[in-house]
């Protein structure tokens, strides 16, 4: 076992968006990351890529992980004990996104979908725990999306099981406090990733007409906003500005954002209707 006092932060879905993004910033202050994703191939190139990021107190390494197989969870976890002893941040990136309507998401999607967003998060936790009680000051940070306290049109497999992942977060706060493990639930908005490059691929026009005009924050402003969150020990961290005042609108007032969409849909079908 490699003995190193410095933060260790663990980071799956590591390879490319916010994940890749969190490496970059943990790195820079010295942390040893290790980072996890599906492709081996593009998790290595990320690993050369960010090791140019280490200073001299901190490394980065790899480790193959699907977090919809629970065998490479715990052989990721694993990884981590042989390497660090111990898991002092446990970022949870790994995740996918279907944009479709209801009708045309397919069995196969919902339950890839569930499996990755939420149930990998869940395993991830689970086995990461013993690591996470060793290092004497673990924190966990799930990251679910602001499509997790709102229904959005187009999210039907997304926005469960991002709910589900606000709701476990908020469960882990509490029956993880005798072990002193702090967790925090961040809710991006869209973020530049390739992740959202690929959504956009199915996204129905009615959803990206929801969504409006408002630009996809990038992945590294993401980044600073959660660690700067961390910092200050919070536990809802809401990257943005205009998503905190969407997030505090829906709140206030639920049935609004509600009626937004439906003047929304409306005008989309009547504008349509007319070129018939």
């Amino acid at each position: 076992m490699n003995s190193i006092d410095s933060t260790v932060a663990v980071i799956t879905g590591g390879s490319s968006g916010i994940g890749k993004a969190l490496a970059k910033e943990c790195l820079q202050k010295g942390y040893n990351v290790v980072i996890g994703a599906r492709r081996k191939d593009v998790l290595k190139r990320c690993e050369a890529e960010l090791s140019t990021y280490a200073g001299d107190s901190g490394a980065v390494s790899s480790c193959v992980l699907d977090v919809s197989d629970e065998k490479s969870i715990i052989r990721f976890a694993d990884f981590c004990n042989q390497k660090y002893g111990k898991i002092d941040l446990l970022f949870n990136c790994a995740g996918i996104a279907v944009c479709k309507e209801f009708e045309r998401t397919s069995s196969a999607e919902f339950t890839e979908v569930a499996a990755i967003d939420y149930a990998g998060t869940a395993l991830m936790v689970k086995y990461s725990l013993p690591l996470l009680q060793k290092s004497g000051k673990g924190h966990i940070v799930a990251v679910s999306s602001m499509a997790g306290v709102m229904g959005v049109y187009g999210y039907s497999a997304y926005s469960p099981a991002k709910y589900a992942v606000v709701g476990f977060a908020e469960v882990l706060r509490a029956e993880l406090i005798p072990h002193g493990i702090a967790v925090s639930l961040v809710l991006p908005a869209d973020t530049q990733t390739p992740q959202f490059v690929a959504e956009n691929a199915t996204k129905p026009e009615i959803t990206k007409r929801i969504s409006g005009t408002i630009k996809p924050m990038s992945a590294e402003k993401a980044a600073k906003c959660i660690m700067k969150g961390l910092a200050k020990k919070r536990f809802l961290i809401i990257p943005g500005f205009m998503s905190k005042f969407i997030y505090h609108i829906n709140r206030l007032f639920p049935n609004l954002m509600y009626a937004y969409s439906k003047r929304v849909i409306q005008k989309y079908l009547k504008r349509n209707s007319k070129k018939r």
